[in-house]
């Protein structure tokens, strides 16, 4: 759901996890893992593609054709993606070099072309005013500082362009698993999301940038044959819950949590027909570049 972070480990007082080198982003400050190592963990392009239409959307609302267009933690790639399928040119920006590869041959497997650069969201190797859109869906939000996230934005992307930002609401399914885990690690942590996800504190986020915001709350249905199939996958596929399910496990406080989990996504789920049906709300922000 972002790019750039590290795994949980053994905290060194006492043994107990918290929240401040371990959470839901998986951050850790002096992990020995690398990034692009954290985000191998589990199979985020797999499970990511689960509310990927989330992105496609957003794609097709901005993008028209001959637009430049940058998808920051651009994961599998699925708004480069579809960008470059309506007629953009589109570059795709992730650390993650597993992930850049998924995203490379679904673009050739459709006779896309999209660039894909390999690097840190947070300085990004491209001249200013270089897009007319920037996107980033469920990606800037894990930035450790969303000012300075929000800068660089604001700096790759060309006066009249505009910048769009996905981030789950933090009373979602989604979002509330960061306050489900943090009980268990300490308390809450990690890279302030909330900054992107509520619209009083966007807009402090992007204070004194040159941009014009609109906010509005969307929905993205999350769709598994059941509920065990959601569990299974969120806890083997994410890569920062299969770092925290390694703590837990090693503590023996993974059942809990795993049911704490299940009861998160029944009571806001529904079996259907046609599956398990998670409604996941989250915040669209546009923000025009004056």
């Amino acid at each position: 759901m972002a790019k750039g972070k590290g795994e949980c480990a053994e905290s060194p007082a006492g043994g107990r996890e918290t929240m401040s080198n371990c959470d839901f982003s998986g951050t850790r400050q002096g992990s020995d893992m690398q990034p692009e190592q954290f985000w191998e963990l589990g199979d985020y392009a797999t499970v990511g593609d689960r509310w990927a239409d989330a992105a496609r959307n957003l794609a097709k609302e901005t993008v028209l054709p001959g637009h430049r267009v940058l998808d920051v933690a651009c994961g599998q790639g699925p708004a480069a993606i579809a960008a470059a399928g309506l007629g953009a040119n589109a570059t795709g920006l992730d650390f993650a070099a597993g992930l850049l590869t998924v995203a490379r041959r679904r673009a050739d497997a459709l006779g896309l072309g999209v660039q894909w650069i390999q690097s840190d969201m947070t300085a990004m190797p491209v001249p200013d005013e270089s897009y007319d859109r920037v996107l980033s869906a469920f990606g800037c939000m894990f930035a450790s500082d969303p000012a300075a996230m929000a800068r660089e934005l604001v700096r790759v992307c060309a006066p009249g362009g505009v910048i769009g930002v996905l981030a789950w609401l933090p009373d979602s399914p989604f979002g509330s698993l960061k306050p489900l885990f943090g009980k268990y690690l300490g308390g809450p942590g990690g890279p302030p999301v909330e900054a992107w996800a509520v619209p009083e504190l966007i807009r402090s986020t992007f204070a004194g940038l040159p941009v014009e915001l609109t906010t509005r709350v969307d929905t993205v249905d999350v769709v598994w044959d059941d509920v065990d199939q959601a569990l299974d996958e969120v806890s083997t596929m994410v890569p920062a819950i299969v770092a925290i399910r390694r703590v837990l496990a090693a503590s023996g406080r993974w059942p809990q949590a795993q049911a704490d989990l299940r009861a998160l996504f029944t009571s806001g789920g529904e079996q259907t027909s046609a599956g398990f049906r998670l409604p996941v709300e989250y915040l669209t922000t546009l923000a025009h570049h004056r």
